[in-house]
């Protein structure tokens, strides 16, 4: 249930609220930049008549981010109540790297905008051509609408999705959990691509991931963080969000993303001289041009290895090391350059 929380109006800024019509519609695409932890940066600080300064960030890897109708994905066009005018799916990726003959393609989630909320509905992929999908449960509500400062609600989801490995068994994967989202500052917001009156939106997600094997829990994961969005009128989608945990007591970003223009002439790794590959990597990364240092971080800024770039090229990863995403830093001949790539076991 949302309660009004008792504010103070401030004079410097008007409030933002954000609707229905400030959200993604289908057929639409936005630029984003992704950009690694930086020190010194407090994502938490929030308030009214707020000025956050994030204009230090800087892209080191771009993509658009795609939303479309059911129309352009016709192989999920009547899944999880897809025919409906309101229904707008959000491409999460191209492909997954191929695992044991199985090619899994068009990764979406399938989503639902009203007046009142906007809801995840449900995922679907392709695998080897044949399309799969799978309903929430109890959808998931990432947005409750209008938006105002000092608005607070509480929201659940659960999704069960069973499929059958090819001489292996079946397999269940469950997610459950609730957000609390509380709209805990208003003000202006300056990052790289510009400044903007926003309303800032906080959700702390708590779930839990289970993995079932015939039927018997295998894996159970507290997999909770907290959500950071600086939302603006019109913009679509947010102008920077930051997704983290809480370790000890202070709040480790994982994830920075801002809205932005194309910036590919000016990111450090675009120069035409300096490649690294494979990528998707299985433990090993070949650097060429061969020469200067590395460090390989994690992506909240932690160094896992460093040293002389090997004279053949040839980085061997950790066997310890787990599968995900890290970044790469090169200095050669005092140019540095962050490359991000994805570590697969």
């Amino acid at each position: 249930m949302r309660c009004l929380l008792p504010v103070l109006l401030g004079l410097a800024w008007a409030q933002s609220q954000i609707q229905e019509s400030d959200l993604p519609s289908a057929g639409s695409e936005y630029l984003v930049s992704q950009s690694r932890p930086r020190a010194g940066l407090d994502f938490l600080a929030t308030g009214a008549n707020y000025t956050w300064d994030f204009s230090q960030l800087s892209a080191d890897t771009q993509f658009i981010v795609h939303w479309k109708s059911p129309f352009q994905v016709p192989q999920y066009g009547f899944s999880c109540g897809n025919a409906s005018l309101q229904a707008l799916l959000l491409k999460l990726a191209d492909s997954l790297p191929s695992q044991g003959g199985v090619t899994i393609r068009d990764m979406y989630a399938f989503l639902r905008k009203s007046p009142s909320k906007m809801t995840v509905e449900g995922v679907g992929a392709t695998v080897n051509g044949a399309p799969i999908w799978q309903c929430y449960q109890d959808p998931d509500e990432i947005y409750v609408l209008p938006l105002n400062y000092g608005d607070r609600d509480s929201t659940t989801f659960w999704l069960r999705f069973t499929f059958q490995v090819p001489n292996f068994g079946t397999v269940t994967y469950a997610q459950r959990g609730y957000r609390i989202h509380q709209a805990d500052g208003y003000g202006q917001i300056t990052t790289p691509y510009g400044q903007f009156s926003c309303l800032r939106l906080r959700r702390d997600v708590h779930q839990k991931d289970t993995v079932y094997f015939q039927g018997f829990p295998v894996q159970r994961r507290d997999t909770s963080y907290t959500e950071l969005e600086w939302l603006g009128t019109g913009q679509g989608i947010p102008l920077l969000r930051v997704q983290g945990s809480f370790v000890l007591g202070n709040f480790t970003p994982a994830l920075i993303q801002y809205k932005d223009q194309d910036r590919s002439s000016s990111l450090p790794m675009a120069g035409g001289t300096i490649r690294i590959g494979p990528n998707p990597t299985r433990g090993v990364l070949y650097i060429e041009p061969a020469r200067g240092t590395f460090a390989v971080r994690s992506l909240i800024g932690e160094v896992l290895l460093e040293g002389e770039v090997p004279p053949d090229g040839r980085l061997q990863l950790p066997p310890t090391l787990p599968e995900g995403v890290y970044f790469l830093r090169l200095t050669q001949q005092e140019r540095t350059s962050w490359h991000r790539f994805v570590l697969l076991r």
